[in-house]
């Protein structure tokens, strides 16, 4: 009878990264100073985001919602509560992180930015996509998140970043060359696929 246990002798390939292990070498939290935001949090999203989530959604103009989706999605849509419970969760194939000022005792906490990470069908490969508050935008806020998902990424194990944009996101185009990104041209619906290299 063969037992099931891995020959010690065989060298075994190591799993296809997912989201569900601890990312090496880094601390899932991180303080920043953003110029005009003051300090924030950078951390993994919780399920008791939810209400901050609501806030969040309150403050994103209609074309960043269409750069995000590729279609405007109304606010009762983005706020309905089975679609929030998704969103907060972590789970294998998806990551996201926020960025979040803490509360004080003159005002509630606030997420001003969120980034997901999800799986593709190319085991070693992710793609990224950021949703920002109307307030944020003319911050660095966009290029710290963006720091951070390359570098959650690569500490999950992934060896290639990527994301689909419409040609029209021009703030999130340049924004990925800074980082480094290629950018190639697709034929269908005015976008364009960016990757970088792990």
């Amino acid at each position: 009878m063969q037992s099931g246990n891995a020959d010690p002798l065989v060298p075994q390939k190591p799993p296809y990264p997912d989201f569900c292990g601890r990312p090496r070498r880094i601390n899932l939290d991180q303080m920043v100073a953003v110029k005009g935001l003051g300090k924030l949090i950078l951390r993994p999203i919780r399920l008791d985001d939810e209400q901050e989530m609501v806030e969040f959604h309150r403050h994103i103009s209609d074309e960043s919602i269409y750069m995000r989706y590729f279609e405007y999605l109304k606010l009762d849509r983005r706020t309905a509560h089975e679609r929030l419970v998704g969103i907060c969760t972590n789970a294998p194939e998806s990551y996201a992180i926020v960025a979040e000022r803490p509360a004080a005792v003159h005002r509630p906490a606030a997420i001003f930015a969120v980034g997901r990470l999800t799986k593709t069908s190319e085991p070693y490969a992710t793609t990224f996509d950021i949703l920002i508050t109307d307030e944020a935008h003319p911050t660095k806020l966009p290029k710290v998140l963006l720091a951070r998902l390359i570098k959650v990424a690569h500490a999950f194990g992934f060896q290639a970043l990527t994301a689909e944009l419409l040609v029209a996101d021009h703030d999130t185009l340049n924004l990925c060359r800074a980082f480094g990104f290629t950018v190639h041209s697709l034929l269908q619906d005015g976008l364009v696929r960016v990757t970088l290299d792990l």
